[in-house]
């Protein structure tokens, strides 16, 4: 039996366009350390980063250069994660009680494959999204039905990636409709 999340969100006042996704989250109630790792996540960069986005904002870069710069970028990550773990200074993230898989998105909602959450009740999620650059988020939420969470606070870049993830999946969903009533 397949859930009609949209409507369910409908129902709750939160229209939403929902789409597919597979996503593994780890989630817990909210806490001290989870708003420390909120805080941890979404100041996550390094200097290059943060030059990168300061030629950007300044419309400095053209398009194929900010592409070779964001990869040079993910580079110096990996290898700056490669050090701290040779130097046996790896990053912990805290341990969240339960794991979950979400099974669809939409603006501001996510959405679990199962009945797992308490309706009313707020939660802690941290997920890592698909994207380039690829990298964890948390986020906080509350939930208005068994499966279904409404995001409450998340960091403003996070919201626009998510967002921007989306409506990437959206796109894709409407070329692959189109392309089968062209066959």
């Amino acid at each position: 039996m397949e859930i009609d999340f949209s409507r369910i969100c409908r129902e709750n006042n939160f229209p939403t366009r929902i789409v597919p996704c597979c996503l593994e989250f780890a989630y817990g109630k909210p806490s001290e350390d989870a708003q420390q790792e909120y805080l941890k996540l979404g100041s996550q960069g390094n200097g290059f980063d943060n030059w990168l986005e300061n030629l950007k904002g300044k419309n400095r870069l053209e398009a194929d250069d900010e592409l070779i710069l964001k990869a040079i970028s993910q580079i110096y990550a990996k290898l700056n994660a490669l050090e701290n773990l040779i130097a046996n200074k790896c990053e912990t993230m805290i341990d969240l009680e339960h794991k979950g898989r979400l099974i669809a998105l939409g603006h501001g909602v996510l959405c679990s494959a199962v009945a797992s959450f308490e309706p009313l009740e707020a939660y802690y999620l941290r997920f890592k999204l698909p994207i380039f650059p690829e990298r964890y988020m948390g986020i906080f939420a509350q939930a208005f039905d068994e499966r279904i969470l409404r995001v409450t606070q998340m960091h403003p870049k996070d919201m626009e990636d998510f967002d921007m993830y989306i409506a990437n999946k959206e796109m894709e969903n409407l070329r692959a409709q189109h392309n089968r009533k062209d066959k």
